[in-house]
């Protein structure tokens, strides 16, 4: 028998709690010779709210969770970074301690702000990881010891499994199932639920922020959207806000964890992605209309930063136009 310790708090995302759930109550009907236990464990126990419509029944926290095959931790919301941190240090606090004193051996698993948990216990230091894409710089800051890559939907570290955001937690729960119990019965819950298998990447769902709260930053984003076609340098873009070039670049820095040409980059292949999903026009008009006039070369750093081609985004996020 396997048993899989599933940790709450009030405020963890509803659907990665129950898509757990949902998924090992299939599992277990269809393959019945191998029983799968999993209890919820909260801090207080007890009934625990997801959401003003959801409330879960939880066991309270043991002092240690010795015993468990696996330990899985869903993600929560969280608005800002602040509330994040704040929510890992309180709420979470009595998870981590049990995290810590894990045996070595136990498989982790932790989606989205989970993984925040999850690195808070120490037990990512050195390893690799993922995490939810919007909170990335503030993950990799708060973390500096995790080889963190963040366009990764999954990451498989020996006993330590990580996913991104939030609807990654199935691809999360499907592996921890292919872990204890074989790919073939993982492969049937997935084609059950129709879990895409396929998804490796974040990056092409990864959205660009365009306000930061500084109004230097936000007007330098500003002009960098009306000349998308211009070819300028820091020092011209300081130029034309009138300021040192070390004091945009520090601040630019600061608030987008960028430099400034870089965002500029990744602000013309937003654009590119939204012509690309709106409008029919062609890839190679669509690469000069955001600075590019070899295609090639567009293609390229297309596939480098979103993971895929131009024309595979578009098969997969095309909307209808008029």
């Amino acid at each position: 028998m396997s048993a899989i310790a599933l940790l709450v708090e009030s405020g963890a995302t509803p659907s990665s709690v129950t898509t757990t759930l949902d998924l090992f109550r299939i599992a277990a009907r269809m393959d019945t010779a191998g029983e799968c236990r999993i209890d919820t464990f909260s801090s207080r126990g007890g009934g625990i709210a997801l959401s003003d419509a959801l409330t879960l029944d939880t066991l309270p926290l043991p002092p240690r969770l010795d015993g468990y095959d696996a330990v899985i931790l869903p993600g929560f919301f969280a608005a800002t970074p602040d509330e994040l941190v704040a929510r890992t240090e309180t709420a979470w606090r009595p998870a981590i301690e049990r995290l810590r004193m894990l045996d070595p051996a136990t498989l982790l698993a932790a989606s989205c702000h989970g993984t925040f948990v999850l690195a808070e216990s120490g037990r990512l230091d050195g390893r690799a990881a993922t995490t939810s894409w919007w909170f990335e710089t503030l993950f990799a800051a708060r973390y500096p010891n995790v080889r963190l890559n963040a366009a990764q939907a999954l990451v498989d570290d020996g006993n330590l499994l990580t996913a991104g955001a939030m609807t990654a937690h199935t691809d999360l729960s499907l592996h921890v199932l292919r872990r204890l119990r074989g790919h073939a019965l993982a492969r049937n819950v997935a084609s059950i639920m129709l879990v895409d298998e396929g998804r490796t990447s974040q990056r092409p769902f990864i959205s660009l922020p365009r306000r930061f709260g500084d109004p230097l930053v936000d007007a330098a984003v500003e002009r960098m959207e009306t000349q998308l076609q211009a070819a300028f340098s820091t020092a011209e873009l300081a130029d034309a806000l009138h300021v040192s070039y070390r004091t945009l670049h520090r601040r630019f820095r600061a608030r987008t964890g960028m430099a400034p040409l870089g965002y500029l980059h990744a602000l013309r292949m937003e654009r590119a992605k939204e012509s690309l999903e709106r409008t029919g026009q062609s890839i190679e008009r669509i690469a000069a209309a955001v600075g590019h006039g070899d295609v090639s070369s567009f293609r390229r750093l297309f596939v480098r930063q979103i993971g895929v081609t131009p024309s595979q985004y578009r098969r997969q996020f095309r909307r209808e136009w008029i």
